[in-house]
């Protein structure tokens, strides 16, 4: 099962077979707080930047995914969020499903009211990365 688990006032831990800068890894803790001076990947940097963000966002209510593996393609977008296409179930830090899903963008820069997902904050508080 190809998962995002969301880590309260953390970063996004992916497992699957993640397609990223054009190497595939198996897992990956990727950046959501925006400070982290190795993006996409996370550095710690959220422990001292004070990022808060809860690790128990609002469920939807989606339908099953016909496959819950295969690649996972995760594409940090120029000054934006994580673009991942592939089938993605994202999870809770205690396991509940928010999405299931084959495409999503996901907050990269810390900002998003909407937290995992993007709501386009970046622009407004000039995300680089």
């Amino acid at each position: 099962v190809n998962t995002v688990r969301i880590r309260e006032n953390g970063p996004l831990a992916l497992h699957a077979e993640i397609v990223l800068c054009d190497e595939t890894f198996y897992r990956a803790t990727l950046c959501r707080c925006g400070a982290s001076e190795n993006k996409p990947f996370c550095d710690g940097s959220h422990n001292k930047s004070g990022f808060a963000a809860t690790g128990e966002p609002a469920l939807k209510d989606t339908p099953a995914l016909d496959a819950r593996n295969g690649p996972l393609t995760v594409t940090p977008t120029k000054n934006g969020p994580l673009k991942l296409e592939g089938n993605v179930e994202i999870v809770t830090g205690t396991g509940h499903t928010v999405d299931r899903t084959q495409r999503t963008f996901l907050c990269r820069c810390g900002h998003s009211a909407n937290k995992p997902f993007c709501d386009g904050s970046h622009k407004r508080v000039g995300f680089v990365g």
